[in-house]
């Protein structure tokens, strides 16, 4: 009679562990058996797009995004894999299916053709910067006639196009800020967290100056391809789930 009723004790407490386990993941039966026949989610990240992205000397991802994603790995209990790619190749492979989301980018209208975006988990600005003997002007308006430079298919060349100017194109952001620095490119147009961390970098200072208001104002989401709702739906509860804090420790950590 005691060996039963130890059996029966046992087979309730597993019982109950079973149910605390379900009750405590964030995925619903649907989610959880998609990410298991899914496997792991490839990620596209940046090669060097400090402080959201980059690779570090090793080959490991790193930065701001990475570093979110990987809370929102442990928080979901899924699995990541980060794929360092250009930010124009990030796009091509989320739109080919070689990625099944990216570190974050804005989801600007010419996006929405090709991807769904989660809701944001951080707001950016947009802004220009340009060489010292520029530093009097103050708007888009007034870079009619200069060299202005972008990153190929990143927001700020979106800007600029929009204004009547026809940029530059640079395949990396260090590649545009220091085109600036060594006076070959008048201004760029980009990303003031980016900026900010080149020029605190490599003492760019007086090298490298803002001017004006923001010309944009994007909102950081996590693409995926477009009618991947499930993936979607599981990013968005990711996202959720984020406390304010966590995340300013994160930016605490790499905008020193």
């Amino acid at each position: 009679m005691k060996k039963i009723l130890i059996c029966v004790l046992m087979f309730l407490f597993c019982l109950l562990l079973v149910s605390e386990s379900k009750a405590r993941d964030p995925l619903n039966a649907a989610q959880r058996a998609w990410v298991k026949k899914h496997g792991t989610i490839r990620v596209g990240a940046f090669e060097y797009y400090p402080p959201f992205g980059f690779m570090d000397i090793s080959g490991e991802a790193q930065g701001m995004s990475i570093d979110f994603w990987r809370l929102l790995s442990s928080k979901l209990d899924i699995w990541v894999q980060f794929c360092p790619a250009t930010f124009n190749d990030q796009l091509e492979g989320l739109k080919s299916g070689k990625y099944d989301s990216l570190a974050g980018i804005f989801s600007l209208t010419e996006r929405r053709r090709f991807f769904d975006f989660s809701m944001p988990y951080t707001v950016i600005r947009t802004s220009i910067y340009v060489k010292p003997k520029h530093s009097h002007l103050r708007g888009l308006s007034e870079l009619r006639g200069l060299r202005v430079g972008a990153v190929e298919g990143d927001s700020g060349q979106v800007v600029a196009q929009k204004a009547g100017l026809n940029p530059l194109s640079f395949m990396s952001y260090r590649q545009a800020i220091f085109n600036v620095a060594n006076g070959n490119t008048d201004a760029i147009i980009m990303d003031e967290p980016v900026v900010a961390y080149f020029v605190a970098q490599h003492d760019l200072q007086d090298l490298v100056k803002k001017i004006g208001q923001p010309v944009d104002q994007g909102k950081m989401t996590l693409p995926v391809r477009k009618g991947n709702r499930v993936l979607l739906d599981i990013l968005n509860k990711g996202i959720s789930m984020v406390a304010s804090n966590e995340w300013k420790r994160i930016v605490d950590k790499w905008m020193k």
